[in-house]
Parts: C-alpha cells; sequence; structure tokens
C-alpha cells in the first residue's frame, strides 16, 4: 500500500477553533548544511558494529467534543466513541509503507539524535519496519552513510566515546518522505459522515521526542548497540492537532412547487458554501519541518508561503517583503451542504457533512469561516417555499471559528489548541422564514438558473404532496 496512514473515521465524530493573525515568512530557515544521513535497513557495514534499534508504538488520539474554553482545557473528551467498534475507539490510526524509495516494503521516517552536552544533533532519512498490524514501527540496523569528511561523522565519534550518554533520539512520521517539508493535504470533504470513512495517506505527522538513549555490547563486545534507555517503546503522538468540522444546514427539508395546479414537493437542494481559512493557520500554508537544540530537542514546523494549491488568495495586501499576503485564504472546491436530516449532538452521527483538516502547528491562530456562494433555495425567493410553511432565507448565525492570541497586555484568554487532539467544532446554518417572497429579477442569471433547476434538473425530483 501507498499510505503512510490510514485514519478511520468508524461510526463516529468530530470539533473546534480558530482568528486573524501576522506574517508567514515567505522563505523557509536555513537547515542543517549537510543532508541527512540516510540509514540502510538489515545487516549493512556500519560505523564499526555499531547497531541502533528502536521500536515505537503509535498512541491513539485524544478526542474532544467541542471548543477551546478559557482553560485551554478541553470541554469533554471522548476517547471511546464508536460504539460499533470492539475495541470502542472511535479513529483507528494506523502505519502502512510507501513504497518510495529503494525500501518499497517499509516505510520512510526521520530519526533525530541529540547531544545535550555538546548541543549537537544528527539527522537520518531511515526506514522502519511495520509490525502489529500497523499499530507499531520499528529501526534495527547498522549506523552508517557518514560523510568522510562531514560534520555529522564527527559528532556521532563524539556521542559514541561517550556512549551515549546525555543522548537523546527523537523520530517523525509522515513528513514527506526524503525530504524535511510536509505536504498537506487540504481540507478533506466527508459528505456522509459513516463507518470506514477514510482520510488520505500522510494526512498527519506523527512524532516521538526527547526519549534517553543507552548503549550496551553484545557477542563478547563485538556488537555495540544504541537503544533507548532500558529498552522502553517509544510512543508515537500526532504533531499538531485535527478539527473535524461539522456543517449543521438546518433549513426545512423540502422545498415546493406548484406544476400545472398541482403542488409538489422536492428534497432541497444543497447549499453552495465556500470555506475560508486565515492565511496564519497552518492548514492553509505550506511548511517545512524543523529541528530546535534549544527547545528541549523538539520538531516544529517553519511556514514558508500561503498552501495555493488547495487555496486561492483573497484580498491581496502589498507589504514589503511579504508578496503572499493575503486577506484569506479561500478553498478551491465548493462545499455542497445538503439539508442535516439528524439530530443535533455533540459529536456527528451518521450521514453528517464533515470537513476535516490538520493543523500541523498547534500554537497556530487564525479563523476558519464559511458564507453562503450562490443563493439558490435559501434567499427567500418563491423556490425557497417550504411546504405547509413559509420562503425561507439565511438567518443569522455565528459563521466563524476563532482561535485568536490576545494582544500584549490583554486580559483575554489565549484560545489554543493542544498536540496529539482531534477537536469536533459544529457550525449550524439556520434559516429565517418571510412571509412574502423576495423578487427574483426577470431575465438575470438567476431567474434562468431557477428554471433550469425547477423544470429540467434531473436531480431534482418531484412528488405529490402528502
Amino acid at each position: 500500500m501507498k499510505k503512510l496512514f490510514m485514519l478511520l473515521a468508524v461510526v463516529g465524530i468530530f470539533a473546534s477553533c480558530s482568528k486573524e493573525t501576522p506574517v508567514v515568512s515567505t522563505e523557509p530557515k536555513a537547515q542543517d548544511q549537510e543532508a541527512p544521513i540516510t540509514l540502510s535497513d538489515g545487516g549493512a557495514d556500519g560505523e564499526e558494529g555499531i547497531r541502533l534499534s528502536l521500536r515505537l508504538d503509535v498512541e491513539n488520539f485524544e478526542e474532544v467534543a467541542g471548543g477551546f474554553d478559557a482553560t485551554q482545557q478541553a470541554r469533554a473528551v471522548f476517547p471511546t466513541i464508536n460504539t460499533g467498534a470492539a475495541d470502542k475507539k472511535l479513529i483507528d490510526l494506523r502505519a502502512y509503507v510507501d513504497g518510495v524509495g529503494p525500501a518499497k516494503d517499509r516505510l520512510m521516517g526521520m530519526i533525530y539524535i541529540y547531544d545535550r552536552k555538546e548541543n549537537k544533533h544528527i539527522p537520518f532519512n531511515a526506514p522502519f519496519r511495520v509490525y502489529n498490524d500497523g499499530k507499531s514501527i520499528g529501526y534495527d540496523g547498522l549506523v552508517s552513510g557518514f560523510d568522510a569528511n562531514g560534520d555529522y561523522k564527527k559528532y556521532f565519534a563524539t556521542m559514541v566515546k561517550r556512549k551515549m550518554q546525555d543522548c537523546y533520539v527523537s523520530v517523525i512520521i509522515g513528513n514527506d518522505p526524503w525530504s524535511l517539508n510536509f505536504t498537506n493535504k487540504g481540507p478533506h470533504i466527508i459528505s456522509s459522515w459513516d463507518d470506514g470513512v477514510t482520510l488520505p495517506g500522510n494526512f498527519v505527522m506523527l512524532r516521538s521526542e526527547a526519549n534517553p538513549l543507552w548503549w550496551r555490547d553484545n557477542k563478547n563486545g563485538k556488537v555495540h548497540e544504541i537503544s533507548t534507555l532500558n529498552n522502553t517503546r517509544m510512543k508515537l503522538r500526532m504533531m499538531g492537532y485535527l478539527m473535524m468540522l461539522r456543517i449543521r444546514n438546518t433549513f426545512p427539508q423540502y422545498i415546493e412547487r406548484t406544476d400545472r395546479g398541482k403542488r409538489e414537493r422536492a428534497l432541497r437542494p444543497p447549499m453552495w458554501t465556500r470555506l475560508d481559512l486565515s492565511p496564519t493557520l497552518s492548514a492553509a500554508q505550506e511548511q517545512q519541518l524543523s529541528y530546535d537544540n534549544n527547545s528541549g530537542t523538539r520538531f516544529y514546523m517553519e511556514p514558508k508561503v500561503v498552501d495555493e494549491t488547495h487555496f486561492t488568495g483573497k484580498n491581496k495586501k502589498s507589504y514589503i517583503g511579504q508578496p503572499n499576503r493575503y486577506g484569506y485564504m479561500e478553498y478551491k472546491q465548493t462545499l455542497m451542504v445538503p439539508v442535516s436530516t439528524t439530530p443535533r449532538g455533540e459529536l456527528p452521527a451518521k450521514g453528517d457533512y464533515v470537513v476535516a483538516m490538520y493543523f500541523p502547528q498547534a500554537d497556530d491562530y487564525g479563523s476558519v469561516a464559511i458564507r453562503r456562494e450562490y443563493p439558490f433555495f435559501y434567499d427567500g425567493s418563491v423556490y425557497s417555499l417550504a411546504p405547509g410553511s413559509s420562503y425561507q432565507t439565511l438567518g443569522d448565525f455565528n459563521n466563524k471559528l476563532e482561535k485568536f492570541r490576545p494582544k500584549v497586555g490583554s486580559k483575554e484568554r489565549y484560545k489554543k489548541a493542544l498536540n496529539n487532539k482531534v477537536y469536533y467544532p459544529i457550525i449550524e446554518i439556520s434559516p429565517k422564514s418571510v412571509s412574502s417572497p423576495v423578487p427574483v429579477k426577470p431575465n438575470s442569471w438567476e431567474a434562468s438558473q431557477y428554471d433550469y433547476f425547477i423544470n429540467r434538473d434531473p436531480a431534482i425530483k418531484w412528488e405529490p404532496i402528502p
């Protein structure tokens, strides 16, 4: 399989976040001068028989119903939502092989070994084996591949001389194979929430950081092994947070027309909707993976430019040094949000309309919003009439999720996300009844579109009103 991660949304649910924010840098931060060392798998020649052996387990997400409260804690945690699964887990996260590079049957990731005493680190591209049906991965091979004249070889020799004392290991998977970049897959529309829904491969990144190393000799001292202290299994947790945005359309389910004196009804078509993100949210950016020796050996994401693969920049602002600064980013795909047929609850139900978005940077901030793109059947016109009721137009509703960082000196609390969390916010599209229909201008584009929808569109199925 060519998927790195498969997130199975089983009978389940997701919620929350986002406002405006500052500048997105257009240049990547300078990385190590040397390229990462590429490790081989198995018995390749190594540095004097030094073997690196690591085992990692994929941890479950912590799942949150609701948004961010003032204390930055989840209002409610639902780690066991999926009543249809034997293990009672909502989201099933598993690792699969990449099928890229020379190791087609391996999962490519990165290993960073950090010397706290010397404040130096060495990055490795590594092929991991996948175990336990995707719930565990491991690397076991001889350390090799150094440039004979490079600094990394010298760093490693210094660590080995101290038998890895004061040295730590961090691992990340899900970044672009053989690269320090991460390609965000953009918003993923789940038009009908149900068992077995799968998010795209490499949708999220998992990491394990600052695990202490130790050294041991075996085979009469001929082979030396580096592993985690006491052979502790490392824990892989999601970097950043996942938002599963549920959009509920609460308009009346049916529309009405009169054809040759007979009243008929049809299901109200979906509302044409646009999704907008602030350019400072990490889900709307192209980002580069970086590693900081000075922050406790942590991975972090460095913004490069806004994501113009999945989004279109709007309201461009011409600031010096900021050629790609926009007021907001519009998702290129139109959301077709149907009328909801399930009752409102804290968590989605089967059939709900959900948009999945991955934010690799937990401390980002900005807003996520929706807006109506076209008015058809949601404009208070004669074509919006609900049987036995009145004409329906768009009412007042909160169309924005705000995640903001207060200004210096402000007493407002900072609404921010936490790593390894799945949030499940709701935006509810609310109607407003009007007693008299809003006129549609004759011979206009809107009138011609309505003529097609009402009289010739095969997708709209009319039936006699019971």
